[in-house]
This record gives structure tokens, C-alpha cells and sequence, in this order.
């Protein structure tokens, strides 16, 4: 048989002491508070306030995810690398994206209309095959 654990008083309350004593031997008896604590209407206690982010957003700035293509990341990480290396590290890893992708979004038009021809090629293809 294993012996039994002692429970110490609170900290800062003295061994002697009449609260030390109501602490080891009825403290998990009392009674609990008759008020509960105020909630909100989503069920959030009022109290709570959420953690702070570890990391800002810069004012004007957002994060964002895209999946890509394996082959297309890569090659997107060589072009960053090539505009740092050509600013010698001046610029930074933002700025060198921002630069690919306003480049790229001012051929939109001109992407659109290669890529609508390469599905309606494909489309074609599939159609010829199925006859």
C-alpha cells in the first residue's frame, strides 16, 4: 500500500493556521459560488479576451494561400531569387512577389485567351475521341 499523500496549505497561508486547516480538510467541500459568471450571447464567457497574434500584418498588407503546381512554385522561388540577386538583396522577398504577380496580372487578358483556347483544344480532343 502506497502512503497517503499530504496536502499542504495554500501558498502564503502559515501550517498553524485555522484557514491552512479549512484547506486540507474541507476546501474540496465548499460550496460553489452561487452566481455564475456572465456569458455572452455566443456562449463565451464575458471575461474572455482573445491572445493577441504572434505576428501583424503590416498596414496594407495581407496573407494569403495558394496551391500550386509543384513545377510552378519552384519555378516561382527561382524568380524571387533572381530579382534578389538582381537588387542585391536591396529588395525583399514581398517586394519580389509583388513584382512577379503585378507583371502577371497585367497580361490577364492575353493569359485568358491561351488558356481558353488550350481548354477548348482539349475539349475538342475529347469530343473527337468519344466518336
Amino acid at each position: 500500500m502506497t502512503p497517503s499523500k499530504r496536502i499542504g496549505p495554500p501558498k502564503g497561508v502559515a501550517e498553524s493556521t485555522e484557514a491552512a486547516r479549512m484547506a486540507r480538510l474541507g476546501g474540496r467541500f465548499t460550496q460553489p459560488s452561487e452566481t455564475p459568471p456572465p456569458v455572452s450571447e455566443t456562449g463565451v464567457p464575458a471575461s474572455y479576451t482573445p491572445p493577441k497574434r504572434r505576428r501583424g500584418e503590416p498596414e496594407g498588407m495581407t496573407r494569403r494561400t495558394y496551391y500550386l503546381p509543384k513545377q510552378v512554385a519552384e519555378d516561382l522561388d527561382a524568380a524571387v531569387e533572381q530579382l534578389l540577386a538582381a537588387t542585391a538583396g536591396r529588395a525583399t522577398k514581398h517586394e519580389a512577389l509583388a513584382a512577379i504577380l503585378t507583371a502577371g496580372c497585367r497580361q490577364a487578358p492575353a493569359l485568358a485567351a491561351g488558356l481558353r483556347a488550350a481548354l477548348l483544344a482539349e475539349l475538342a480532343g475529347q469530343q473527337e475521341a468519344g466518336q
